[in-house]
């Protein structure tokens, strides 16, 4: 008679894991989709959060709230530069900015299903 070892138990994916891999699929879903600057027209660096990712869960992955920006516009903006946000606000609008206002208040609840079906969506964007 043979003892069978105890199988170990499965890892289970932490939220922040999950959460760590949205967010560089949304990275590369954005280098996919824009090639440039929305603000100079430089070459692209990454997809800005307008409304920041701790400031709504609904918006961290939508792409309305996505802005394309270049490595300077990006540190000019996070190094105080007021000018970033008002130039993307006149390229994009006030409706657009209107309805991020309104999806920001949405509640959001986050969940492993829900990274998992972000990660889902974010794939098929990069896959085509």
């Amino acid at each position: 008679m043979s003892i069978k070892p105890i199988p170990k138990p499965k890892k289970k994916q932490k939220l922040s894991t999950l959460r760590n891999k949205c967010d560089r699929a949304l990275q590369e879903a954005v280098r996919q989709v824009y090639d440039s600057c929305l603000v100079c027209g430089g070459e692209l660096s990454c997809g800005h959060h307008y409304w920041p990712k701790s400031m709504s869960n609904t918006l961290r992955y939508d792409w309305e709230n996505i802005i394309p920006l270049c490595a300077g516009c990006h540190l000019q903006h996070h190094s105080g530069n007021p000018d970033i946000h008002e130039q993307v606000l006149r390229i994009k609008g006030q409706k657009w900015m209107n309805d991020l206002k309104g999806k920001r208040l949405k509640i959001t609840k986050v969940s492993k299903g829900y990274y998992q079906k972000v990660l889902e969506n974010l794939k098929l964007i990069v896959d085509n």
